[in-house]
């Protein structure tokens, strides 16, 4: 049986078992990758991975290419099934992507010699209390005291307050990490990493819920407010305060980068920059630079700036300058360049957040974008 062959059926079995919620064990029992990429692979076609690919392959016309795919599979297709093809297609491409970097690559086995793995982010933050004391979160391990409580994953605090005053916290995420916190008026943010948010332990009934994020990407999923005229939501930054009366959505605040980017999914907001108000409907992003204070909304596709937090990057004609700035957050390395030229380099693609950065770069470089790169220790140099 040929390789494409292999590759189709492998697709076509996997998507059934999970399309049937069953366990994939012929994508486990395979020969063809290693069982380090097999793991990378199972950790991608968890369900939320599935319905976010699910949705990107909607946004182009697959009609087509489905014909040919479904001469191949055997037996014919049923027409009423659908969907199962759409999670096929995502498995196709994940895993001839996977054969192509892993095994048809003429430097690869000098590669894997060579090379440091360099390992995807993960679940952790540093929790400062009200006293100054830090405690270190992290995946898989528990923490609680009277006010708040994490299960390594996410923090959570109480409705109630025996506090007449407002006591402050603030959770920072460094580089390599992510966290998520649910505030206490059920208010939900997704930290990325390299990020730091101040917010009062409880907010104070019939006043402004106020949370600051000092510098970093956050999403917000905000509770709605009991009264509007009383107690608004805002995220304020050093440029701008958002308010908000019970919305989703992304604030992308980088001291290294010029802009300070504002994306709405749900709901509405307003900004406010220097004393002046602009309202944001859904699928809006503002973009304020941080020098001249002017500021551009645009209409765009959400899912480009929501990616990070459902478990992917998602670049679309983006210069690899922006997107090592990304990746070197969540890797947590140093980039730089040999041509200042390869900086202005555009790339698009959906890269899994899971994978070691070391896929991530040899599938850049399978596109041509670059033509190679070395990692040595936490300095990642683009050739």
């Amino acid at each position: 049986m040929s390789i494409y062959k292999r590759i189709f059926t492998l697709a076509r079995k996997t998507a059934k078992a999970i399309s049937k919620g069953e366990e994939p064990k012929d994508l486990k029992a395979t020969n063809l990758f290693d069982a380090a990429t097999k793991s990378d692979m199972l950790d991608a076609l968890n369900e939320e991975a599935v319905e976010y690919n699910v949705k990107q392959l909607q946004s182009i016309d697959t009609e087509n290419d489905w014909k040919k795919v479904a001469s191949q599979l055997e037996p014919k297709p049923k027409p009423l099934i659908a969907s199962f093809y759409k999670v096929a297609a995502v498995l196709i491409l994940l895993i001839s992507v996977a054969y192509v970097i892993l095994t048809l690559s003429p430097t690869n086995e000098h590669l894997k010699s060579e090379e440091s793995q360099v390992l995807a982010g993960t679940d952790k933050a540093i929790l400062t209390l009200s006293d100054g004391s830090e405690i270190a979160l992290e995946k898989g391990v528990p923490f609680k005291n009277e006010l708040v409580q994490s299960n390594g994953k996410r923090l959570e605090y109480h409705n109630e307050s025996t506090h007449t005053f407002e006591v402050f916290n603030y959770l920072t995420v460094p580089r390599g990490g992510q966290y998520q916190i649910a505030l206490s008026d059920g208010t939900i943010v997704w930290l990325n990493a390299d990020t730091k948010l101040k917010y009062p332990a409880a907010f104070k009934k019939g006043a402004p819920r106020i949370v600051e994020l000092l510098y970093g990407e956050a999403f917000f999923e905000v509770s709605p407010s009991t009264d509007p005229n009383k107690d608004m939501f805002q995220v304020r930054t050093k440029h701008q305060t958002i308010e908000v009366v019970g919305t989703k959505f992304n604030v992308k605040t980088y001291s290294d980068e010029p802009n300070i980017v504002t994306t709405l999914t749900e709901g509405r907001i307003t900004l406010e920059i220097d004393h002046k108000t602009r309202a944001l409907k859904p699928g809006d992003q503002a973009i304020l630079n941080r020098q001249s204070k002017r500021l551009n909304i645009t209409k765009i596709n959400t899912e480009y700036a929501t990616a990070w937090m459902n478990g992917y990057f998602n670049f679309k004609d983006k210069p690899l300058k922006e997107i090592m700035q990304v990746l070197s957050r969540w890797y947590d390395v140093d980039v730089h360049f040999e041509d200042a030229h390869l900086e202005t380099v555009k790339f698009s693609g959906i890269l899994s957040k899971t994978q070691h950065l070391n896929d991530i770069l040899k599938g850049i470089q399978i596109t041509n974008a670059i033509t190679a790169y070395d990692i040595n220790n936490k300095t990642v140099t683009i050739k």
